[in-house]
């Protein structure tokens, strides 16, 4: 039997169909052919190479009694399974079965059909099956290079080596316009619709990207809420201080409402739609991006206390890091004591002030069409605390350490004073900060590194604004440097076999798809060069399931996507360690992804918060991202009737 090479692998052109109503089927005389269901269908034989198969195997099992219980005794075996009678695939869309990874480690495998029981090879799909769960794997006939007939069906080991016992079971032949089996609860529905071009349905992924930012509302819901798993939380929050302090975001798998990364968090959601507001509208996602910011400024706007003299006081954070991670459950049901923590001329923090600042002069340009009033309320409040924060200077984390060791200063707060400058430029028009975001930059930055825009970086970002508004040629070289850095892999950044752009342990595909995003504006804004949209184009698509682990890193998306994401609200159970599913479907969420340039190096495992986590600071850069993409290739969400169809969501 043919062996097939990792590079034939790479550009097998794949495309895995998910458990939905994907297209709009037409009608077909063809009905659904059963291959095995508790037994090899009538016509169909057992032809396999190098493999022990138990078709009888009843341990573990998905559907009805008997499931195949499949080992392979040498690398490149294969499960091969016959007809007498060659089925013409016309009026069929895919080769469905459900597969379990056994007990542990992930099955590398690879399905091909023959037209004849002794050649006519069909293009090769490769799928990796994880342990533990059954996932359901839909092949679609086009995915095989739409052979014209079947007669065999070929499941082959692609690691090279024996692997340990694994399980199929429920395998057919899909008739087109037929309906999907009910999916196993472990591997619940995510109808995907095709894309327009692209690789990936950026349309629904941008979609729900921007639905994950409503299972970290913190504070009372509104009556349109969609996560219908979540509910009122942290309603006091701020009666410590006498002030009302609900609302905003909770960080990420847990309950502290931390001000920097939240500030980060809008400051790109907002850009994003600065840059591409007409591809959201398109999309039908404008008002729902707007809701997501609104979110949070209007939280900043209630942290933000002011006197005659502008900024007096502006609460940075509420709940304690420590108490807060002690606890496991949802946020409805918290007890613990949530403190309430400030700046203050007497003890000030530059970064988090400049980066709030730049939170609310973007969101400012965002919403200076729809909501001219909001608008005018939120860029008066940004020059107030960008005032403080060049007029008070300190870290943040010096005058509130309770921020350490979750969010410090490390990097000081320059950069952060160049980005609040330059988006209040763009947010006034007045030549003033742009005039200072360009001295500061200059007088304190000799370059760029190889980092990317995060919670405590901001030079990235602020330079490639500069570039866009600067006539001065050193922004737009700096940037330029820089993107090469993340093109060609120099510095820190290593690129994974899989072609992951790698940079860091933990959060890798934050900054991954944070550079993405940027790599996509400059292109589209300031100079335009081919490997920059590549660049954005083969990280996002990493993320949504190019990749050897053919998996998903956003959960709801694609068919082998996250279970057991660090975050208590979506667990819904007071049991960290368990290693059941998460009760809830955290649709649109990105989890950190592999924790080195081994693109196996990943856990779907709610202790491991180094690779699993998730929070609003990785899904804000993730939202430009997408949208780039979606304004390049197009795509279709979800309608509201789909998306209100996903379990746990209405």
């Amino acid at each position: 039997m043919k062996r097939w090479s990792i590079s034939t692998l790479i550009i097998t052109i794949m495309l895995l169909t998910v458990i939905g109503g994907i297209l709009q089927p037409r009608v077909h005389a063809a009905s659904n052919v059963t291959i095995y269901n508790d037994a090899l269908a009538s016509g169909w034989s057992n032809w396999s190479w190098g493999t022990l198969a138990d078709f009888k195997h009843t341990g573990t099992v998905h559907g009805g009694s008997t499931s195949i219980a499949v080992t392979y005794n040498n690398g490149w075996s294969g499960l091969s399974l016959a007809t007498s009678s060659p089925i013409s695939t016309s009026g069929y869309q895919s080769l469905t079965f459900w597969a379990h990874g056994g007990a542990s480690g992930t099955r590398a495998l690879q399905i091909f059909t023959q037209s004849s029981n002794s050649g006519g090879d069909s293009a090769v799909v490769p799928v990796a099956v994880p342990s533990g769960q059954w996932q359901q794997v839909s092949v679609s006939i086009s995915a095989l290079g739409n052979p014209a007939t079947i007669a065999r069906v070929n499941i082959q080991d692609r690691s090279g080596n024996a692997q340990p016992t694994f399980y199929l079971d429920d395998m057919r032949l899909r008739a087109s316009g037929s309906s999907n089996p009910t999916p196993h609860p472990t591997d619940p529905p995510t109808p995907t619709s095709p894309p327009s071009s692209g690789n990936y349905n950026y349309g629904e992924a941008l979609q729900k990207s921007i639905l994950f930012f409503e299972a970290n509302r913190s504070g009372r819901l509104p009556a349109d809420q969609r996560f219908e798993w979540r509910g009122n939380s942290a309603l006091n929050d701020g009666s410590d201080v006498r002030r009302d302090l609900t609302g905003g975001y909770y960080d990420a798998g847990d309950h502290v409402k931390f001000g920097q990364p939240m500030a980060t968090s809008i400051a790109m959601m907002s850009w994003s739609v600065v840059e591409y507001r007409d591809a959201y509208q398109q999309a039908g996602q404008l008002d729902e991006a707007l809701e997501a910011i609104k979110w949070g400024t209007d939280y900043f706007l209630k942290a933000h206390i002011t006197d005659g003299n502008g900024t007096k006081e502006f609460y940075v954070q509420v709940g304690n890091g420590d108490a807060d991670h002690a606890y496991w459950g949802p946020p409805e049901e918290m007890t613990m004591s949530r403190p309430a923590y400030k700046i203050t001329r007497d003890k000030p923090g530059s970064d988090v002030a400049a980066d709030t600042a730049a939170a609310l002069a973007a969101s400012s340009i965002a919403f200076r069409s729809s909501d001219p009033a909001y608008a005018d309320t939120l860029v008066n409040n940004a020059r107030q605390l960008y005032a403080f924060a060049d007029q008070y200077r300190a870290k943040y984390s010096d005058s509130v350490p309770e921020a350490c060791p979750f969010y410090c200063s490390w990097g000081g707060y320059n950069d952060e004073l160049v980005w609040g400058s330059i988006w209040l430029y763009k947010a006034t028009g007045d030549s003033s900060y742009l005039t200072k975001a360009e001295n500061y930059y200059l007088n304190w930055f000799g370059g760029l590194g190889d980092w990317s825009v995060a919670a405590d970086e901001k030079s990235y970002g602020a330079a490639l604004l500069l570039a866009q508004e600067s006539s001065n040629t050193r922004f737009k070289n700096d940037v330029e440097s820089w993107l090469n850095t993340w093109i060609n892999g120099t510095g820190a950044v290593q690129y994974s076999p899989g072609g992951l752009a790698w940079r860091t342990e933990w959060g890798s595909l934050v900054l991954s798809s944070a550079t993405a995003f940027l790599a996509g504006v400059y292109n589209d804004t300031v100079r335009a060069d081919s490997r920059y949209v590549d660049f954005a184009t083969s990280q996002v698509d990493y993320i949504l399931g190019d990749n050897p682990r053919n998996s998903s890193y956003m959960v709801g998306f694609g068919n082998n996507y996250p279970l057991r994401v660090h975050h208590r609200a979506a667990h819904g159970g007071s049991d960290m360690g368990s290693s059941e599913p998460n009760n809830n479907i955290l649709y649109g969420a990105l989890v950190a992804g592999p924790k080195s340039t081994d693109d196996f190096d990943y856990s779907d495992s709610r202790t491991d918060w180094v690779s699993n986590e998730v929070g609003t600071g990785y899904n804000a850069p993730l939202m430009g991202a997408l949208v780039f993409m979606y304004d390049r290739y197009g795509g279709q969400p979800l309608s509201d009737a789909e998306l209100s169809a996903l379990p746990g969501v209405r």
